[in-house]
């Protein structure tokens, strides 16, 4: 399995944080490209759909969950396993680190360099966003 970790150290407590960044069905408090939300339960866990620009929906499915992150895997047919983690680590009493990790598993090994940079993009706009949403930007 192929790991993409990316980080980012902020200037609040991790509470904070996960307040707005830390609900697997309030994702548009920080991440505004995506126009409509909705969760459900299904008998495989929890399921949001979200849908973005051009009317195109995405379902993610909840495999994990702590105090501080959430792991979620979603069906991909470039994907033999696709599953990424958001979640916030303490590093002091008014500070705290993101860190978003994507694993996968491509069908075509020949596409890791390409996915990599891809899935380091994604996660630098992520970051970028949340920032936003916790008015640091």
């Amino acid at each position: 399995m192929h790991e993409v970790t990316t980080v980012d150290d902020l200037p609040l407590a991790a509470d904070a944080v996960w307040a707005v960044i830390g609900d697997f069905s309030g994702i548009r408090k920080w991440a505004t490209l995506v126009e409509a939300e909705t969760t459900v339960e299904t008998p495989a866990g929890k399921v949001r759909t979200l849908t973005m620009p051009g009317g195109r929906a995405i379902d993610e499915r909840l495999t994990d969950e702590t105090a501080h992150s959430y792991t979620y895997t979603l069906e991909r047919p470039d994907m033999n396993t696709y599953l990424s983690t958001v979640s916030v680590e303490p590093s002091g009493a008014d500070a705290s680190r993101i860190v978003l990790v994507v694993k996968f598993d491509p069908k075509d090994q020949a596409k890791v360099a390409e996915l990599t940079e891809g899935f380091g993009k994604f996660h630098r706009g992520n970051l970028k966003a949340m920032k936003r949403a916790l008015g640091l930007i």
